[in-house]
């Protein structure tokens, strides 16, 4: 992961905790495999009672693991080559699996892995304060109505995902540009930035996001127009 993922994850779980409330399921395992010294270089992992013992290259708890479904809702075998959802066995979590990645936007399809929208939430409740930036069709509203009013999977209640449950799908073991995500069960997704839900609370015109490409944590303005992979379950 080297000097700089591990800045990342710093900045991103530093945001994780300030952002919003702390999510209750089990933490997923980072990925992280290495150790590093104060000043960033790679060292074998320390023993207990050593110096720099304690960092993340030191454990592996919770495992990420997946399952495949199809649009049912139905688990398929590790080897099944056509999936609609993937769910996750250590939160629980249903997610929403991309397709058609080929450069071009299909916003008549909200699967389409190369959509992206602008953030916008109308209702005062969830939107932290700034609804965000309204579209035809190009925007996060949108984006949920689609897949919802069709039920995808037989499910009318997707959402975004808070910071927290996206933080989650990051595999900071992939090294820049990624995608950092297991493409195993989540294929076609961008190494680029993916909208949460969880608006800044500083700067109520921005929302929480992350970037694929690194595994990056950071905030853009709600008129930015990025990337969204849709979850349902939890809270």
């Amino acid at each position: 992961m080297g000097k700089r993922g591990i800045m990342v994850w710093v900045v991103l779980w530093g945001l994780i905790f300030v952002a919003g409330p702390v999510f209750a399921a089990s933490v997923l395992d980072t990925g992280a495999t290495q150790c590093y010294d104060d000043a960033g270089n790679v060292i074998p992992c320390p023993s207990s009672g050593e110096r720099f013992y304690g960092q993340d290259g030191n454990y592996g708890i919770n495992p990420p693991s997946y399952a495949k479904l199809d649009s049912s809702g139905n688990a398929l075998a590790v080897s099944a080559t056509s999936w609609s959802m993937v769910r996750d066995n250590v939160t629980g979590l249903i997610w929403e699996v991309k397709r058609n990645k080929d450069g071009v936007k299909h916003h008549d399809d909200p699967r389409d892995a190369d959509n992206t929208y602008t953030w916008y939430d109308p209702n005062p409740v969830t939107n932290g304060g700034d609804p965000g930036t309204p579209g035809d069709g190009t925007d996060t509203k949108d984006f949920l109505d689609a897949l919802n009013s069709a039920r995808f999977g037989g499910f009318n209640d997707w959402r975004l995902p808070t910071i927290e449950e996206l933080a989650y799908l990051v595999d900071y073991s992939i090294p820049y540009p990624g995608p950092t995500i297991n493409t195993t069960y989540f294929p076609n997704t961008v190494s680029s930035y993916y909208w949460s839900s969880t608006t800044h609370a500083g700067h109520t015109y921005g929302a929480w996001g992350v970037g694929f490409g690194g595994g990056a944590g950071g905030w853009l303005g709600k008129s930015h127009g990025d990337y969204v992979r849709a979850v349902r379950g939890g809270q």
